[in-house]
């Protein structure tokens, strides 16, 4: 609890948080010792949080509002697909970043998805703002902490002329007032479904949300 800075309001709150933490610890251990799959499990900054109170903060992606058009869409090779694709080894992938108590993974699936491409195009890996799209696309199904949708916020790039760097748009973890800066990044590619052997030929093209 001391390493991830938690402070309670009362000693109960406490004693409840600490028993969250031992259950959590619990079910990581179970999971380790049963060796059933290909990774390993460990405590963190989530681990005195209930899975409804975990999912409440991380699962507010409004996947129910999405389109189910499908434009067109070219893809250039549907047979030479590798068997694994890690855009980490690309260099296509920012470091881990932390949404913090706020339902904004909408955005950051949005960001990582675009500096991906970024990457791709220009050779350059730039941390983008999830913080501009938490702040300044509201006006739709985008609800800054409240929860959104990736479409809308490609939508909203869109419209800004560009989304700005995280350097000059710092990510707070809270909804703020919209300060928006000149867009460093410009695109959208509008896609089916990622379901068949189109969709695992279009994830081992480019990275997308």
């Amino acid at each position: 609890m001391a390493r991830y800075g938690r402070v309670y309001g009362s000693a109960n709150e406490k004693e409840a948080r600490y028993q969250i933490f031992k259950d959590n610890a619990a079910l990581v251990d179970s999971f380790n010792v049963a060796g059933d799959k290909p990774y390993k499990l460990g405590t963190n900054q989530f681990a005195d949080l209930t899975n409804e109170e975990f999912r409440a903060t991380r699962n507010r992606f409004k996947g129910h509002m999405c389109s189910a058009q499908q434009g067109p869409f070219r893809y250039e090779n549907v047979t030479a697909v590798p068997t694994t694709m890690d855009w980490r080894k690309k260099g296509a992938v920012t470091p881990i970043k932390d949404q913090g108590q706020c339902g904004s993974c909408w955005a950051f699936s949005a960001v990582g998805a675009m500096e991906g491409i970024t990457q791709l195009s220009t050779g350059k890996l730039v941390s983008l703002s999830e913080q501009e799209l938490v702040d300044c696309d509201t006006k739709g199904e985008d609800q800054g902490c409240s929860g959104g949708l990736m479409d809308d916020a490609f939508k909203f790039i869109i419209a800004n002329k560009g989304l700005t760097t995280e350097a000059n748009y710092p990510y707070s973890a809270a909804d703020g007032s919209c300060s928006a800066k000149e867009g460093y990044i410009r695109m959208q590619r509008d896609i089916p479904a990622k379901e068949g052997i189109c969709g695992i030929a279009m994830q081992a093209s480019y990275p997308t949300a």
